[in-house]
């Protein structure tokens, strides 16, 4: 499992750099404002996931609440944003999210923030 640090995007603009993701999944330090941004360059579709860790949560109004995986399907040859992701949902308790893709061969991985 590799540790992916977010680039920031600013006014002037960010050429990002990928990492090749890994198979294990690849972990980044969230404080809510990051996102990833997947490219499959494989010849298969691939799933990346982001799991979180409260997935269970009782609100005095609503009720019940239950978080789901963020979950976003590239086919061949797509990319795609996935994110933001609320840190008391998805951090660990050192403060990382993790990523994992269904295929990593050819799959590469920027986390990006604003």
């Amino acid at each position: 499992m590799a540790t992916i640090v977010a680039q920031r995007i600013l006014q002037s603009g960010l050429i990002p750099a990928y990492s090749a993701a890994s198979a294990g999944g690849d972990k980044l330090v969230n404080t809510g404002i990051q996102y990833f941004h997947v490219k499959n360059d494989s010849g298969v579709t691939i799933t990346a996931n982001v799991v979180p860790i409260v997935t269970v949560f009782i609100d005095p109004v609503l009720g019940k609440l239950i978080k789901q995986t963020a979950s976003l399907v590239l086919t061949a040859g797509q990319s795609g944003f996935l994110g933001p992701f609320e840190t008391g949902a998805f951090n660990d308790t050192q403060g990382f999210i993790t990523i994992t893709c269904t295929a990593t061969a050819s799959v590469t991985i920027a986390a990006l923030y604003i």
